[in-house]
Order: C-alpha cells, then structure tokens, then sequence
C-alpha cells in the first residue's frame, strides 16, 4: 500500500512542478491570447489533479 502511496504523491509533486512552471511562464511574452488562455487552462487542469491526488491520499491513508 505504501508503494501506491509513494506513487501518488509522486504524481501530485510532479503536477505541482508544473503549476510552478507555468506559473513563471505567465510572466514571459506568451505572443497572444490563445497562448496566454491555453496556459491558464494547462494550470487549472493541473490544480484539479492536485486535489484530485490529494483526495485519493486521503482515503489512502
């Protein structure tokens, strides 16, 4: 069980890494809208796997 665990938190540090990461993006020239839009939707994907992982722990544990 504690593999599975290790997995999902894994996954959800990963995700994380990449909210950071376009995060910082938002402060670079995204060219236009459409770049500016698709990232914004990438990070509140990622938000919702976040909680979504962290939910699964939850029940885990």
């Amino acid at each position: 069980m504690s593999e599975k665990v290790d997995q999902i938190n894994k996954l959800a540090n990963e995700a994380k890494k990449e909210v950071e990461r376009l995060e910082d993006k938002r402060q670079e020239n995204l060219g236009n809208s459409i770049n500016y839009i698709e990232n914004e939707l990438q990070v509140q994907r990622l938000y919702a796997q976040i909680e979504a992982y962290e939910k699964v722990l939850d029940i885990v544990k």
